[in-house]
């Protein structure tokens, strides 16, 4: 059985990596330009499939993943432990995952109108959270982040920064109340999420934009199964 669970593990590390690696040279591909392109009025409604279904498709995973931890782990501790909760603490966790979709949307939103403004190929442009303009001028030039050299690297390590703080709030919140009832898997997802945010912060500082997927992809995955594990609990 140990064999097998180690295989099955093994195989989906294995996808994880090829995965991530397809998507990051997808991501960096013809990457070259820093000039802002001309704006896709269509940009706006190209987005917003992908925005909807981003906020359940982590859910969703964190959901399965909390399923499958519950049926083939300490199931009787997770059940022992899940009705020593308080009678109404269920809603606390439904709380927490609420206030995770909040964050989720607030994060992705501006997505919607980044796509109007840049492309997917755009590459280091994408690290610009604002773009610039000076006051009183009449020509169409913006300003935007420095992404060469060291100070490319020093904007993006901080971006990488900045994308933790938005993003990370909802993950400590879920780490306290999952941890009371799925105490190792919370130990090893929190693990995940911290190599995870390593990663993207090393590879979009040294290499790039499109560096950093491997890392993001860790992080969410991890932070996805933590609010499905609350999720799970609120439904039980």
């Amino acid at each position: 059985q140990h064999r097998s669970n180690f295989g099955s593990s093994f195989q989906v590390v294995h996808c994880f990596v090829l995965l991530t690696g397809l998507l990051s040279r997808a991501m960096t591909a013809g990457s070259v330009s820093e000039k802002l392109p001309e704006v896709d009025s269509l940009g706006f409604i190209k987005f917003l499939l992908p925005f909807l279904l981003g906020l359940v498709f982590w859910p969703a995973i964190g959901l399965l993943a909390a399923r499958y931890i519950y049926a083939n782990y300490k199931t009787q501790l997770y059940d022992k432990n899940i009705a020593s909760l308080a009678e109404d603490e269920g809603y606390l966790y439904l709380a927490a995952v609420i206030f995770t979709l909040l964050v989720n949307w607030i994060n992705n939103y501006p997505m919607l109108y980044k796509t109007m403004v840049m492309r997917f190929a755009s590459g280091n442009l994408r690290a610009n959270m604002m773009i610039y303009k000076e006051a009183g001028s009449k020509n169409s030039n913006h300003i935007v982040l420095d992404t060469e050299g060291p100070i490319g690297s020093y904007n993006r390590a901080n971006r990488s920064l900045t994308h933790f703080t938005e993003n990370s709030l909802p993950v400590v919140l879920c780490i306290f109340l999952a941890g009371k009832v799925f105490a190792f898997p919370t130990l090893v997802l929190t693990a995940v999420f911290c190599g995870g945010r390593i990663l993207h912060q090393v590879g979009y500082a040294t290499i790039g934009y499109g560096a950093h997927a491997p890392g993001f992809l860790a992080a969410s995955l991890s932070a996805g199964i933590l609010q499905g594990l609350c999720l799970f609990v609120a439904a039980k």
